[in-house]
C-alpha cells in the first residue's frame, strides 16, 4: 500500500491554480492499482484522465478512435483503443487493470451505436471481461438520474435510460464490486466550484459538473463506503464543496436497498 504524501496534495494545488480545484483523498492507494477509464474522450471522461493524472495515478484511458482522441487532446496519454460492442477487443485492455471508471455514452439513437448496444450492451460486455480477467475489483458506473421513469422525456431517444437502467442491474448483479453514480443535467465546471447533495430513491433531479462528477468517480476509487452503493449526485451551491465526501457512509447499500 502507499500513501499519497501532504507534500503532493500542495503540489496538486499549485497545478491547479487558476482553475477550482478538489480535495485529494489520501486513503491508502494499493501498489498494483491501474485503472481503466473508458468513455476516456468524451467530455466526461476527459475530466477524469485530466484529474487522474494530475494525483500521479496509474491508469489506462480508452477510446474507440484512437488517432481522434490523440488529436483532441493537447495532453499526452497513452490511449488504448477498444470497442465495447466487440468482446474479444476487451480482453488484452483488462490485463493488469484492477478498477473501472466507465463513462459509456451513445451519440445516435438508433443502428448499432444505440443505447442498447453502448449503453447496455457496451457494459454487460464490459463486467464480462472485467470477471474475465480476475483482477478488477471494483467498477464504477456514470449512470443518470431519471432511470427508474419509464415515461421520462430521455426515453424518447432510444429509450436512453431504459437501457442505463438494464445496464445499472448488470453491475449490480455481477461479482465485482460497484458505485453507481446517478448524476443530473451534465455542465463544464470544474470539480469544487459548488457543492454536491448526494441522494437516493431517483425522486429528484438537477443540475451536475462535469468536474464533480469526475472527482466523485475518483474519490470512489479508494472510499470503502462508496462501494456496492447507487445514488444520485447533483451541484448544490449552499453546501461546502467537499462536505459530499463525508456522506458515502450516510448512504445505504444496494442490498439494503432493495430488500
Amino acid at each position: 500500500m502507499r500513501m499519497v504524501p501532504n507534500v503532493f496534495v500542495f503540489f496538486i494545488a499549485f497545478v491547479m491554480s487558476g482553475t477550482p480545484s478538489f480535495a485529494i483523498n489520501s486513503d491508502a492507494i494499493d501498489d498494483d492499482e491501474l485503472i481503466l477509464v473508458v468513455g476516456a474522450s468524451g467530455r466526461t471522461g476527459s475530466y477524469v484522465i485530466k484529474y487522474l493524472k494530475q494525483q500521479g495515478r496509474n491508469f489506462v484511458p480508452m477510446t474507440s478512435n484512437k488517432d481522434r482522441a490523440t488529436k483532441k487532446f493537447s495532453e499526452k496519454y497513452n490511449w488504448v483503443e477498444a470497442d465495447v460492442k466487440k468482446p474479444e477487443s476487451l480482453d488484452s485492455i483488462m490485463v493488469g487493470v484492477t478498477k473501472i471508471i466507465s463513462g459509456l455514452g451513445a451519440n445516435e439513437f438508433e443502428g448499432p451505436n444505440s443505447p442498447e448496444y453502448i449503453d447496455y450492451g457496451g457494459t454487460k460486455n464490459l463486467i464480462n471481461a472485467a470477471e474475465k480477467a480476475g483482477t478488477v475489483n471494483q467498477f464504477i458506473q456514470m449512470s443518470s438520474s431519471g432511470v427508474t421513469h419509464k415515461d421520462h422525456p430521455l426515453n424518447r431517444f432510444g429509450n436512453i435510460l431504459v437501457w442505463k437502467l438494464k445496464a445499472e442491474d448488470y453491475i449490480r448483479s455481477s461479482s465485482i464490486a460497484h458505485t453507481i453514480i446517478r448524476p443530473g443535467g451534465l455542465t463544464n465546471d470544474e470539480a469544487g466550484v459548488k457543492g454536491v447533495r448526494m441522494l437516493q430513491g431517483d425522486t429528484v433531479t438537477g443540475m451536475t459538473s462535469r468536474g464533480n462528477l469526475a472527482a466523485i468517480c475518483i474519490e470512489a476509487l479508494s472510499n470503502q463506503d462508496a462501494k456496492n452503493k447507487t445514488f444520485e449526485a447533483f451541484d448544490d451551491k449552499t453546501l461546502k464543496p467537499d462536505a459530499w465526501r463525508e456522506t458515502f457512509s450516510k448512504l445505504i447499500s444496494d442490498e439494503k436497498l432493495n430488500k
